[in-house]
């Protein structure tokens, strides 16, 4: 069960939080990074970020299940 708790807050609420509620801390235009304003940077870091995070809590996931909590 806590496994799954905890795939639950890296697969969901890691990347909700990253995106949605640090917005206020993260909405600059400068600096730039990569030649890309740093929220434009930030949203584009978290598309792979987000397939990590997603991959991660399916295998969490995976090995609860493999050891019998349903």
């Amino acid at each position: 069960m806590l496994s799954r708790l905890i795939a639950l807050i890296i697969g969901l609420i890691v990347p909700i939080l990253a995106i949605v509620a640090l917005f206020p801390w993260y909405d600059r235009v400068h600096p730039l990074v990569l030649g890309f304003p740093f929220l434009y940077f930030w949203i584009f870091m978290w598309f792979p970020l987000t397939t990590l995070c997603l991959y991660v809590a399916w295998k969490l996931e995976h090995r609860a299940l493999g050891e019998g909590e349903r």
